[in-house]
């Protein structure tokens, strides 16, 4: 599906806000900046910051939700022949590839995060609901529905591990840091 002029700018406005919200954030404490504030650094209105963010916590996680939102069709984008472990590795490490752009982003929204322990719950939140989508494109391909979750679920950890590490600091890209991971799993699997 292609994406409309009106659906490209809104998605680089919802960029643009949280951009400014996590600076914000990161600057003065999530607590203590309100959504007035972000509005006003952002360049929008009250009412503008609303119809793009449900809420306070979705200036933080929003883009993230919407890509990973997408996960279930990257594994229905996955090559046909390809079998579900591949298939689903192969969706994660193009998912990967959308996020690896946002990492400068990304550290400052952790680092937010990690000093907020009520955001704790709506960070793993984002993980099951990864690995529900990335469960339900894998069932969408004839994989048994337990099969599926157990696959999403360990794509989802290896692509955890290889965040963390991209966000802390690792050498290279994002998309290779998690095929790297992939690639260590059924070693550390026999070991």
């Amino acid at each position: 599906m292609t994406e409309t002029a009106a659906q490209r700018r809104r998605r680089r406005t919802r960029v643009e806000v949280t951009r400014r919200a996590v600076e914000l954030f990161a600057a003065r404490g999530y607590a203590a900046t309100s959504t007035e504030e972000v509005a006003a650094a952002a360049d929008v209105s009250r009412s503008t910051l609303f119809r793009l963010f449900s809420d306070k916590e979705d200036l933080l996680f929003a883009l993230e939700d919407e890509l990973l939102a997408t996960a279930r069709a990257a594994v229905a984008e996955a090559p046909a022949d390809l079998r579900p472990w591949p298939a689903v590795s192969w969706a994660a490490v193009r998912m990967a590839g959308e996020l690896a752009p946002l990492r400068d982003l990304m550290v400052q929204r952790e680092e937010v995060v990690a000093a907020v322990p009520a955001l704790h719950l709506r960070a793993a939140g984002k993980l099951r609901r990864w690995e529900a989508s990335l469960a339900e494109g894998l069932r969408d391909r004839g994989v048994p529905g337990e099969d599926a979750l157990l696959l999403a679920k360990l794509v989802v950890a290896c692509f955890e591990v290889a965040q963390a590490g991209w966000l802390g600091g690792d050498a290279g890209d994002l998309p290779a840091l998690v095929t790297a991971t992939l690639d260590r799993l059924p070693a550390a699997l026999e070991s």
